[in-house]
């Protein structure tokens, strides 16, 4: 006699099992996943904190006052019996300072500073790497235009002083440095593109970035801000290297040239692992420090050493020679007819 029986429960077994496979494995899946992430998140936020520990490094070494200014500055103070003396004294505290300041700071300028971190003395193990650079460096894009006239400032006046100085022409200074960039980067039509932009400029620059709007200055879009050399050399330019909005004049500092800025005078540019050639050469170079310089005159005395290189401009003139008599006496007027800046 035979005995029927239905096969429901095996196909029920089978169900559940295979829910639960699924369920391991997706666990087991999601599980994978978790410890890497959790790692990432982990040394994401170590890098963040030890980001914002450079910037607080770069804020030390700002901020920094040497105890022989501190000392005279103290003098100062109580020396202010006298109005004359006291003023005096103010002027060689804040000579001193600058002076100070620059002993510092132009040995690592534009070049990499490396701090190593260990846990069990810092508490996190890792390394920062900090760069200092001086805006006053650069070429401020808002303090050369004339947004009233919308034109570069000392429009008619030609190059023949140096930047920022009095009776600078912007427009030929721009000319100029926009050629070298050209011939630095494989661009073209810089200037007309940048005579543009000043002629439409409705307000100031909020950054120099702007200018990567551009095609023509598409050639910085991988070098919009600069980067130390870490084993050679290299010729490459950088965007915020060259121009900012953050100087406080239209003058550039000369003692804090920019790196990309050296390029395009032709002075020498950042070498690798300098710093400690430049830290045994830096008292020397700030021997003859003046708080005003004229670097027409002061340029050899005070940058020479640290440059290596004089700044020359060469210019070819065609002169008109006319004559005229006033009065019976014969003169000669001479006109400049034609420059040609080399």
């Amino acid at each position: 006699m035979g005995v029927n029986r239905s096969g429901y429960i095996m196909i029920f077994t089978l169900l559940i099992v295979g829910a639960v496979m699924m369920i391991v494995t997706y666990v087991g899946h999601r599980g994978s996943f978790y410890l890497p992430f959790s790692h990432m998140l982990f040394a994401r936020e170590k890098a963040e904190m030890l980001a914002f520990g450079g910037i607080q490094v770069a804020i030390a070494q700002l901020s920094q006052v040497d105890k022989e200014n501190q000392s005279s500055s103290a003098k100062a103070t109580e020396n202010k019996t006298e109005d004359k003396s006291a003023d005096t004294s103010k002027k060689e505290t804040g000579a001193a300072s600058e002076q100070s300041f620059l002993l510092r700071i132009l040995p690592t300028l534009n070049r990499w500073q490396e701090f190593d971190l260990k846990e069990n003395v810092d508490g996190v193990d890792g390394q920062i790497k900090i760069c200092l650079m001086c805006e006053e460096g650069k070429i401020n894009l808002n303090r050369i235009i004339d947004f009233k006239k919308n034109e570069f400032k000392g429009n008619d006046q030609p190059a023949r002083q140096s930047p920022g100085e009095g009776g600078s022409g912007w427009k030929a200074i721009m000319q100029e440095l926009c050629k070298s960039i050209e011939k630095l980067t494989k661009s073209d039509n810089l200037f007309p593109v940048l005579e543009k932009i000043v002629k439409d400029a409705k307000y100031e620059f909020n950054d120099a970035t702007e200018l990567i709007t551009r095609k023509e200055f598409a050639s910085f879009k991988d070098t919009l801000f600069y980067e130390p050399p870490t084993q050679k050399k290299r010729d490459t330019l950088y965007l915020t290297d060259i121009f900012t909005v953050w100087s406080s004049s239209e003058k550039i500092e000369p003692w804090l040239f920019s790196d990309s800025i050296n390029a395009l005078l032709g002075l020498p540019r950042v070498e690798v692992d300098d710093i400690k050639k430049r830290k045994e050469q830096a008292e020397g170079w700030i021997k003859n420090f003046k708080e005003r310089a004229n670097w027409q005159q002061d340029w050899t005395t005070m940058l020479l050493p640290v440059y290596g290189r004089q700044v020359t401009q060469r210019v070819y003139a065609i002169l008109e020679r006319n004559k005229r008599l006033q009065s019976d006496i014969t003169e000669y007027d001479v006109a400049i007819k034609k420059l040609y800046w080399l």
